[in-house]
């Protein structure tokens, strides 16, 4: 079995869509993300990202909030049930997935999750120009 057959047989356990599995476990605890980085991610249209989040909000497992910095972005926050899921479903692909992780330790294993996480960081939008940023992108010194 591949990781996409992975992940399509564990969160279906849980009542999942493969799509929404990985869109929680691409939601960080502590850093609610814009709704519109998934968009960038999965390639795709706000209203499809919509109907994936409003699954994971009626399991309770994210919510959507406003940005406290912009009132126009909405943000989905990993709430405590989507955490332990979270938890759960990363330990389960670590079990079926042996032949990835046995290699590592299990410091190194935490490790590489800390990195995935990271690397899907990176599809958040830059919300505005930076203010150190000329026309040209060149940065002001």
């Amino acid at each position: 079995m591949n990781a996409k057959q992975h992940i399509v047989a564990i969160g279906a356990e849980f009542g999942l869509s493969s799509i929404q599995a990985v869109t929680l476990l691409l939601t960080e605890e502590n850093q609610p993300r814009p709704m519109k980085s998934f968009c960038l991610l999965y390639h795709c249209d706000a209203s499809n990202i919509t109907g994936i989040v409003d699954g994971l909000e009626q399991k309770r497992l994210v919510s959507r909030q406003n940005d406290p910095n912009d009132r126009r972005v909405k943000v989905i926050k990993l709430e405590p049930a989507g955490k332990k899921l979270q938890q759960i479903i990363i330990k389960r692909l670590s079990e079926r997935s042996g032949f990835l992780f046995d290699p590592l330790t299990d410091a190194e294993a935490r490790q590489l999750v800390t990195i995935v996480e990271k690397l899907g960081s990176l599809a958040k939008l830059p919300d505005r120009p930076q203010a150190n940023a000329n026309t040209t992108g060149q940065t002001k010194k």
